[in-house]
């Protein structure tokens, strides 16, 4: 796992449930559903505090068009 940009979501997710990824990231276990189904690129890093950040790479200007 590099350091900087973490590893993906399904990587981390290995091994545990929805509700403990769901406290270690520090969102509902209904927002880890989402991310997993979404097929975005939501990559899992961790902090020197020992915490866990997720954080989603995408391109610049990716943003959704409202409707």
């Amino acid at each position: 796992m590099d350091e900087f940009t973490g590893q993906t979501l399904a990587a981390f997710a290995e091994g545990k449930t929805q509700p403990e990824l769901a406290v270690m990231i520090g969102v509902t276990q209904s927002a880890v559903s989402q991310m997993i189904k979404s097929g975005r690129d939501i990559r899992v890093r961790q902090l020197p505090s020992g915490g866990w950040q997720a954080y989603e790479i995408r391109p610049v200007g990716s943003r959704r068009k409202a409707a």
